[in-house]
């Protein structure tokens, strides 16, 4: 018989269940949020590292660094509620180094109460009675995901104590768990590799035992239907790999009150570690896990020559983490578009050496080391290592074309190409020779390939060119070219506006057409119709446009014109020459041409019909051709009779060809027939004169 505190206020206990169950509170803890993992602790060299992962209510999502040689592991399970059994402590290698994320359970401690939720990841709850009964410690493990079947290391957690002055909750240890303390209710059985423990049987009535433990779970210890100051209920079984089995409960004021929770397992997947270890009831209060990995020689920094690079045999530093033995030049490779490549040369110690390349052609190129080539704390690096590549050119920059583009007056303006992009073209006398009187280089824009050049203040009627001086450029990789001068070829200046002319060629005589000819001293061009205008007292007028020479030559006449005064103006800046000069300078205009009426031109007479007379054609010619217009002599006879052409009813005068004049009275005297046909023909002359009109012309 044992005495026992019989106060143990169990009104202010029912009455903060009953408040917890109204308020949906519940004693299994809430999930979190991932956890941030903790900082590794790295030794001074960075050659080893351990992270330590302490408990938190929920997981950790961690990955080894890139250049990890090996680790091993250390995991603790928690202890057991009302100091009940300690933790398990599992140990082990890694096989080999996990690529991906691992995820890190860490064990809460059990609490102690009525159904008291058992620790984080796996504590059985506790059962109910005397209000102190304990749950069980939550188990560590390792997994590769979430999922409670991915676990790859497990340490058990231990069982939580036994309600009043119950039995002790079992510690854990290896892959079987061992079993709780029995009071007059029986302790829990351990987790074993393959099952969760049996729950401990009750003792008295109005009573529920204690639950057996499952995967990954404690069981619930045993309960009294009714809790009270002389009753107790059971510990909760230690989370593990199967968990403990829940202690019974006892509802006998007398004896030892409720049984412990049995431990949970511990487990080690063997295709993933080695040198395993586990021992017993190491861990008090939370769980923990511990990772100590070492690093292999890690390459800190690899650098090459700044892109492009002019370097005949171009050097590449590496440096290393740690100091490090066994570097040789077979221990690079080359890559690039470059051919003939070979490391020539390594030279450093420690952590530092430089690799100088040589035999190189232009192109690109790239250095790699490779992985487990060197040892310092332990072989490596993990992986190979590359340079970014560079582009090796030793060509001069050269001058791709130099040519005159298109301006006008004295500006010339030259478009320089080069074969890559350059930089340090200026517009002086060091970079360029200027040909030409008078020339200078104004301005020089542009940048990388292309160039422009403009030259001013050149000469009138003089040559002018330009010569690009040899190395006068840098090209990004600093190569200075071009290797030679490069010359242009001469330009003549031309600032003078195109010059025409203007002649009348309108034919002498009667009838004919007023035409003027164009003449340029130069070819230009834009000359069109519209650019001449025709002026006078003539009307209905059409003008004529022909082209006589291209660019050169242009003829203007007018047809249909009445009786008056006609002339052609070409309007000034009307055509352009070559370099672009506006010509001519002034309106170009020709002399006037006067229309006017002749007495009798090419007039038929119509006589009397049948016996009456005949008809006589009469043709009248100027007497001077060359002075259009003036009056007819009346002296001026034909020298010799008509040609009379046998026929009845008509007779035909001709005027001879030869210009023989004769006396118009002896004409009359001796042809008395053709003294009344000729007046008659005067007659329908003057009748007809003004509906048949023939002009000619007279130049002012």
């Amino acid at each position: 018989m044992h005495v026992k505190k019989l106060i143990r206020w169990p009104k202010l206990t029912a009455l903060a269940l009953f408040i917890s169950l109204i308020m949906g509170i519940n004693f299994v803890p809430n999930v979190l949020a991932q956890s941030v993992s903790p900082t590794a602790n790295c030794n001074v060299s960075k050659t080893s590292c351990s992270i330590t992962f302490s408990y938190s209510g929920d997981y950790y999502a961690w990955s080894f660094p890139a250049d990890t040689r090996s680790a091993t592991f250390s995991i603790s399970g928690a202890q057991g509620g009302r100091s009940g059994g300690n933790g398990s402590k599992t140990g082990g290698t890694f096989r080999t180094i996990p690529t991906g994320a691992l995820y890190i359970y860490v064990g809460g401690q059990g609490s102690s109460g009525n159904n008291a939720a058992g620790g984080f990841n796996g504590g059985g709850a506790a059962g109910q009675g005397h209000n102190d009964e304990g749950s069980g410690g939550g188990a560590t493990d390792i997994r590769t995901s979430t999922l409670l079947t991915d676990r790859i290391a497990v340490a058990g957690g231990g069982g939580g104590t036994g309600g009043w002055v119950g039995g002790a909750g079992a510690g854990a240890g290896g892959t079987n768990g061992l079993a709780g303390a029995s009071g007059q209710g029986a302790g829990g059985s351990g987790g074993t590799p393959t099952a969760g423990g049996s729950g401990g049987s009750s003792n008295g009535a109005a009573t529920t035992p204690g639950s057996a433990g499952s995967l990954g779970q404690g069981g619930a210890g045993g309960s009294a239907n009714t809790p009270g100051t002389q009753v107790a209920g059971g510990g909760g079984g230690g989370g593990g790999y199967y968990g403990g089995g829940g202690g019974g409960a006892d509802t006998d004021p007398a004896g030892t009150d409720g049984g412990g929770g049995g431990a949970g397992s511990s487990y080690v997947n063997a295709t993933k570690f080695q040198s395993v270890s586990y021992s017993v009831a190491n861990q008090v209060g939370d769980g923990q896990a511990t990772i100590t990995y070492l690093l292999g020689p890690t390459v800190t920094s690899f650098t090459a020559p700044s892109s492009p690079s002019n370097a005949v045999s171009p050097v590449f530093n590496i440096t290393f983490g740690q100091s490090i033995t066994g570097l040789t030049a077979d221990d690079f490779t080359i890559s690039g578009t470059a051919t003939n490549c070979y490391v020539s040369l390594l030279t450093g110690s420690g952590a530092s050496y430089a690799a100088t390349v040589a035999g190189c052609s232009d192109g690109t190129i790239a250095l790699t080391l490779k992985a487990d080539s060197v040892t310092g704390n332990a072989i490596g690096p993990v992986r190979a290592v590359n340079t970014t590549p560079i582009t090796l050119d030793r060509t001069l920059p050269e001058l791709n074309t130099l040519t005159k583009q298109p301006s006008s007056n004295d500006t010339i303006i030259y478009k320089a190409v080069f074969t890559e992009s350059v930089s340090g073209l200026a517009g002086d006398s060091t970079d360029w020779l200027v040909k030409g009187d008078g020339c200078s280089i104004s301005s020089l824009t542009g940048s990388a390939l292309e160039y422009t050049i403009t030259l001013t203040g050149c000469l009138d009627g003089h040559l002018a060119g330009l010569v690009l001086n040899s190395l006068s450029v840098i090209d990004t990789a600093g190569n200075i070219g071009p290797s030679l001068n490069n010359q242009t070829g001469v330009t003549k200046i031309d600032t003078s506006p195109p010059v025409i002319h203007v002649t009348d060629v309108t034919a002498p005589g009667l009838g004919s057409v007023p035409t003027f000819v164009f003449d340029s001293e130069e070819p230009v061009t834009g000359m069109n119709s519209s650019k001449f205008v025709a002026s006078g007292t003539a009307t209905g007028c059409t003008m004529n446009y022909t082209v006589l020479r291209s660019g050169l030559g242009w003829q203007i006449s007018f047809t249909g014109c009445s009786l008056g005064t006609i002339h052609v103006t070409l309007s000034a800046n009307s055509v352009s020459d070559s370099s672009n000069n506006l010509g001519p300078t002034t309106a170009v205009a020709s002399s006037v041409v006067t229309l006017l009426a002749d007495e009798v031109v090419n007039q038929t007479v119509v006589g009397p019909t049948g016996n009456q007379g005949a008809a006589i054609k009469v043709i009248k010619e100027p007497k001077d051709k060359s002075q259009s217009g003036s009056a007819r002599n009346k002296d001026d006879v034909v020298s010799q009779k008509p040609e009379v052409i046998e026929k009845p009813d008509t007779v035909k005068v001709i005027e001879p060809k030869e210009n023989v004049t004769k006396n118009a009275t002896n004409i009359l005297t001796e042809q008395p027939l053709v003294l009344v046909l000729v007046g008659l023909a005067l007659l329908l002359s003057v009748i007809s004169l003004t509906s048949n009109r023939k002009v000619q012309t007279k130049r002012h």
